[in-house]
């Protein structure tokens, strides 16, 4: 049986350096900002109904359809709990596209968080995957800035990876405009995540982390 030859020292080297790459990750996310237009119409793509969702909402959602398995459903009904809210966009009464909105905080766990004022902060959204292209994301945006218009209230917020490019679309189709930037730095015993001088003006109060929302492992979800 033939011997393997053994690996040339440039190989070793090139394995090497990838992996040291690999240790060090910076990633970068813009926050988007968008005022809240005066009141007016609603109108969801043919065939679908948008509504603010409840606990028992959640409680029906498909993992499938909205990517909320049996522990993401415990956690967002405590999150429904603590004042968040979810924009549900239905099918036949099928739920097929969620997304979350933080009327506190713009809160991004591993992050930042910061204190928002007369603002809505936008996050977690998913659209099915058999009834994507069809602008859930910009209509559920549309209706949450209805509701803002309706409590008079002045601005949206969202944010997006700078890769992530399905989520940038949707916010460039509403108008929304860079508040800044977050960096965050990923390498072996440091993480940290800076936020750009524009973005702390922005928003110039940190808050620390609550821990209000418990982590829950399956084992510990009540069954229907």
């Amino acid at each position: 049986m033939a011997e393997t030859p053994p690996t040339s020292l440039l190989v070793r080297v090139r394995k090497l350096l990838g992996h040291i790459r690999r240790q060090f990750v910076v990633d970068t996310f813009d926050v988007f900002v968008r005022p809240v237009p005066a009141p007016g119409p609603f109108e969801p793509p043919p065939g679908y109904a948008f509504l603010w969702g409840t606990p028992a909402d959640v409680s029906r959602c498909d993992a499938f359809h909205t990517e909320l398995d049996e522990r993401e459903r415990a956690e967002g009904v405590q999150r429904l709990g603590l004042g968040h809210k979810l924009v549900l966009g239905q099918q036949d009464g099928l739920i097929v596209f969620t997304m979350w909105v933080n009327p506190r905080n713009l809160n991004v766990p591993g992050l930042m968080k910061r204190r928002l004022a007369g603002q809505w902060f936008i996050y977690k959204a998913f659209t099915s995957p058999e009834h994507r292209g069809r602008k859930l994301y910009e209509a559920g945006m549309r209706f949450v800035l209805l509701e803002m218009a309706r409590l008079g209230l002045r601005e949206l917020v969202g944010y997006a990876h700078v890769n992530k490019a399905v989520s940038r679309k949707g916010l460039a189709a509403l108008t929304f405009h860079s508040a800044g930037r977050v960096y965050r730095v990923d390498i072996p015993f440091f993480e940290r995540s800076f936020l750009s001088k524009k973005l702390r003006a922005k928003f110039p109060e940190g808050l620390p982390r609550s821990g209000a929302v418990r982590a829950v492992t399956t084992s510990t979800v009540p069954r229907a």
